[in-house]
C-alpha cells in the first residue's frame, strides 16, 4: 500500500480515523493507533479515550452481571409461592412468577455468554 499523500512512498499503516495509508512522515503514532499528522490526531485520541472508558466500565460491571437475574428470579419465586398458596393453580400470580423465572434464566444465560466472551478476550 502507498501513502495517500506521497504516492512514491510505502505506507507504514493506516489512519484510525479515515483509513488512508500513511508513510512515516504523514503518520502520528498515538500509542493505540496511527493518525494523519495534524489532521486527525484529536479524533484518534478521542476514539482511544472512548475505548479506554468503555473497557473500564465493562470491567466494573462484570461483578454485577448476576444482580438482575437474581432479582428477577427472587421476584419469580415470590410470585409463584404467593400465587400458589393464595390463589392455587388458576390464579394470575403463578404464571406471572413463571414468566419472571423464565426471564431471569434468559438474562443469566445472555450475561454468561457476553461476559464469557469478554473474559476469554482479556486472557
Amino acid at each position: 500500500m502507498r501513502c495517500f499523500n506521497h504516492s512514491d512512498r510505502e505506507a507504514v499503516g493506516t489512519c484510525k480515523s479515515c483509513s488512508k495509508g500513511l508513510c512515516g512522515d504523514c503518520a502520528a503514532d498515538l500509542e493505540h493507533g496511527l493518525a494523519c499528522r495534524g489532521k486527525h490526531e484529536q479524533n484518534v485520541a478521542d476514539l482511544n479515550a472512548m475505548v479506554l472508558r468503555a473497557s473500564r466500565v465493562q470491567a466494573t460491571t462484570r461483578g454485577a452481571r448476576y444482580v438482575a437475574p437474581a432479582f428477577t428470579a427472587f421476584l419469580g419465586v415470590m410470585f409463584v409461592g404467593y400465587g400458589y398458596f393464595k390463589e392455587g393453580l388458576s390464579g394470575f400470580l403463578l404464571p406471572l412468577g413463571v414468566g419472571f423465572l423464565v426471564y431471569s434464566t434468559a438474562v443469566f444465560i445472555a450475561n454468561r455468554r457476553a461476559y464469557g466472551r469478554q473474559s476469554r478476550n482479556d486472557a
